[in-house]
């Protein structure tokens, strides 16, 4: 994502700014929607973010606009940027690069810790992510990796998922249906990304179906 100057500069100009001159801006991964990171920007970071196609935050500590990445090879990729209903403070949607490490200390996010209900639901937007993870890593002994590299054996799982799942809906409790869904619904993820197809992609086609109903 690249605009023009002029528009960048007439968008920057007419956010809400702190006394400070910043806003705050959450960067969350443009393919599963996962909060990655939360930083401040002001009006030379946003337009400079804008015009690149790069994240750039303003950093209160150093006090100095930075390039997120620049350091670390982990260069966020802008896609979009959308700005909340008082217009003072801002999303960037981003895809990582390098290492895809968006928080300093070597994570793919800076939000880990988890309290409450949401602590014991995996939303499939995450689970993408953790499937994203894994596949860059190529971690060894990862079984995620060894189904995404043999598109044979990923087709046979979710032809064999599939079946439990029918068996299941058929015959078995309600947990059983639930767990056999699980099953089908990972299986599936990982084989469509090994084939570039990401969630992103998944939602596009889902929202495409739904405008003809």
């Amino acid at each position: 994502m690249k605009i023009s100057k002029n528009r960048a500069q007439k968008f920057a100009a007419r956010l809400r700014y702190s006394k400070e001159g910043l806003l705050p801006v959450a960067a969350t991964d443009a393919a599963t929607g996962k909060l990655l990171m939360l930083a401040y920007a002001n009006k030379e970071a946003v337009v400079r973010t804008l015009t690149s196609g790069k994240a750039y935050f303003f950093s209160r500590s150093r006090g100095k606009l930075w390039k997120k990445g620049e350091i670390s090879g982990n260069v966020m990729d802008v896609e979009a940027v959308l700005a909340d209903c008082d217009d003072d403070a801002l999303e960037y949607r981003v895809e990582v690069r390098g290492k895809k490490q968006a928080c300093h200390l070597g994570r793919g996010s800076c939000f880990v810790e988890k309290f409450g209900n949401a602590a014991e639901r995996l939303a499939i937007a995450q689970l993408a992510g953790i499937i994203e993870e894994r596949i860059a890593a190529k971690a060894k002994g990862s079984y995620t990796v060894k189904l995404a590299s043999s598109q044979k054996l990923a087709c046979a799982k979710i032809e064999e998922e599939s079946q439990e799942l029918v068996e299941a809906l058929q015959k078995k409790n309600r947990k059983e249906v639930a767990w056999e869904a699980c099953d089908l619904i990972y299986h599936a993820l990982v084989a469509a990304r090994a084939r570039g197809v990401k969630l992103s992609d998944l939602e596009r086609e889902l929202a495409r179906r739904n405008r003809k109903r």
